[in-house]
């Protein structure tokens, strides 16, 4: 199995459990939220609704109680003769708009005298034993029994005799149980699509209204008693099945009265029924929204893990893919990822590890060649140098000889210089093959360049080479081995003024760094090409055709005793620059 596939999978079950969990976790705790927001509601409405019930009727016998103390009501001892509080209780009917239907008065005989209704006058109006009574403000109000659910109901009052104790009759006041509905059927705080139930109960548990979906009938309610057993709270809710709803699990908000000011109610009670069904309908849908919502993150983590595992295992790929083409021997350039930080790191490390292995070959082949130049310099030692010091000792004496003729005296300089040429050979191998140790003393660096330009001096002059010289370092002092450094510069330079034409030129400058110094020999001469550029350092490498190609090889060797690094780069007169960076070691203060 694949990284990236194993990763894919990873990427996947990760999402899923995690869409999962967040899903059955929000779903929860909202249905929770749901419930008890429901809850709230319901017992808000129930007590809304019972204190308006409380407040319409606390409104209707301030009304009455205000009535029965007028001056009018007098009239009911001369049997109201000239019809003034008939005409009085018309325009009561008519000033509230339908609020009352029927308002009228009768005497100590039960014969209706005044009326809003003429047809009423003179008919007989039994006073019966009253269904409720309650006092407010030290008048008794009696609330006649209710015929039927939904039917009038009638309020009435006594009217006392102003001038003896004694009671004149009593004031009746029928209101319309419409209101009451209204009060009912009132938007409940839950949406137009869902389903509530509103029930008013007396004081005996008994059903007097209800709301519309049961106005034509009244529900039997087989588990009303149990239920209101467990209301025994001003204000709550119950959660139990309800038969006339086929036993669906129902919420009920319930709302004892409470009253209203100083009227302190008649112990009513409102129910308001919310089945489950419609109650989380909402819950549903959010499970159905939550279905989409886990769809959703399921295809966006299926894509997510696609993006994830690629952008993971590609640079892996990568890298494999590029190790198996090195390890064959191609010449491939190092991916250079972007990716993670990690894989970054991992990238560079890979790199510079291919890098040391590509420098260690490279130095296999140097000390390969150094040993060959080892083995050649062991055996010209031996037998050259012997000859070489015949030859040069024998050219000495003939120089000597009197009666040489000038032929034989340029002839012998020809061997002098060719045995001395052919001598330093022999020694620059023998240095290449096994360099001296170095000896680290104090050194001033503008000192050696100085030293070594002035040495050079009088080639520069016949070839008309302008040296220069820049010195811009803070710090000059560092420990070296003075005559290899010198070896070094005199080898750089000479370079350069091999590779330069006439009236050329050559720069020498000294810069410091946090750490190091580094010197920088610049011509303006041809150059050195990309190609040449790593091999300019190999033994036997040279770009002229009276060259060896050892000088280099001994200043690199020379630098790597000393620690340094030394490269090649264009030169911005022109030819090639040589850096030498050594590192400072110690700073002595002068």
């Amino acid at each position: 199995m694949t990284i990236r596939t194993i990763l894919l999978i990873s990427y996947v079950l990760i999402s899923l459990a995690s869409a999962l969990m967040i899903s059955l976790m929000i779903f929860v705790h909202l249905q929770d939220t749901l419930k008890s927001e429901i809850e709230e509601k319901l017992k808000f409405q129930a007590v809304s609704t019972i204190q308006q019930i409380d407040t319409a009727l606390f409104e209707r016998m301030e009304n009455m109680a205000m009535w029965s103390q007028l001056e009018i009501m007098q009239e009911l001892r001369v049997r109201d003769i000239d019809k003034r509080l008939s005409h009085f209780l018309t325009k009561l009917h008519t000033g509230y708009d339908g609020v009352y239907e029927q308002i009228f008065v009768v005497d100590q005989r039960q014969q209706i005298v005044s009326s809003c209704d003429p047809a009423l006058l003179g008919q007989t109006y039994n006073h019966v034993t009253p269904w409720l009574t309650t006092e407010q403000n030290q008048q008794v109000f009696f609330l006649q029994s209710l015929k039927a659910p939904g039917d009038k109901m009638f309020l009435s009052i006594a009217i006392n005799d102003a001038f003896v104790k004694g009671e004149l009759g009593y004031l009746y006041a029928g209101f319309s149980w419409d209101e009451i509905f209204r009060l009912l059927d009132a938007p409940l705080p839950f949406g137009g699509a869902t389903k509530s139930y509103v029930l008013l109960l007396d004081h005996t548990g008994r059903i007097i209204a209800s709301s519309a979906a049961f106005r034509d009938k009244t529900p039997r309610f087989k588990e009303l008693p149990t239920l209101l057993a467990a209301l025994d709270k001003p204000t709550g809710s119950i959660t139990l099945p309800v038969d006339f709803l086929d036993n669906e699990v129902t919420l009920v908000g319930y709302a004892h009265s409470l009253g209203y000011r100083t009227f302190k109610g008649f112990n009513w009670t409102v129910l308001i029924l919310q089945p489950n069904a419609s109650a989380f309908a909402p819950v549903r849908e959010l499970w159905l929204a939550i279905v989409v919502f886990l769809c959703l993150t399921i295809l966006l983590g299926v894509v997510v893990s696609f993006f994830m595992s690629a952008k993971i295992a590609k640079p892996i790929v990568q890298l494999a893919g590029f190790t198996r083409e090195f390890m064959q021997g191609k010449q491939v350039a190092p991916p250079q990822l972007r990716s993670s930080l990690e894989l970054v790191e991992l990238s560079a490390q890979f790199n510079q590890m291919i890098s040391n292995l590509e420098q260690s070959k490279h130095d296999l082949v140097r000390v390969a060649k150094l040993a060959v130049i080892g083995e050649m310099a062991a055996s010209m030692a031996h037998e050259v140098r012997t000859p070489l010091g015949i030859l040069q000792s024998s050219a000495q004496i003939l120089q000597r000889e009197q009666g040489l003729t000038e032929i034989g005296q340029e002839m012998t300089e020809f061997i002098l210089s060719e045995t001395q040429r052919l001598n330093g050979l022999v020694t620059m191998l023998l240095e290449c093959a096994k360099p001296r140790a170095s000896e680290f003393t104090q050194q001033h660096l503008p000192t050696l360049i100085e030293h070594t330009l002035e040495l050079l001096s009088s080639q520069a002059e016949v070839k008309h080479v302008h040296i220069t010289s820049q010195f811009t370092a803070q710090r000059s002092d560092v420990y070296c081995d003075r005559d290899q450094i010198i070896q070094v510069l005199l080898n750089l330079v000479m370079n350069a003024l091999q590779h330069v034409e006439c009236d050329g030129l050559i720069d020498v400058a000294l810069t410091s760094h946090d750490e190091t110094m580094e010197i920088v020999v610049s011509d303006n001469g041809e150059g050195i090409t990309d190609a040449n550029k790593s091999k300019v350092f190999e033994p036997f490498f040279t770009q002229r055709k009276e060259g060896i190609g050892l000088g280099l090889t001994v200043v690199q060797q020379i630098i790597f005793s000393h620690h340094g690094q030394i490269y090649v780069t264009d030169s911005p007169l022109g030819g090639a620059s040589f850096h030498v960076v050594l590192p400072i070691q110690q700073i002595l203060e002068l």
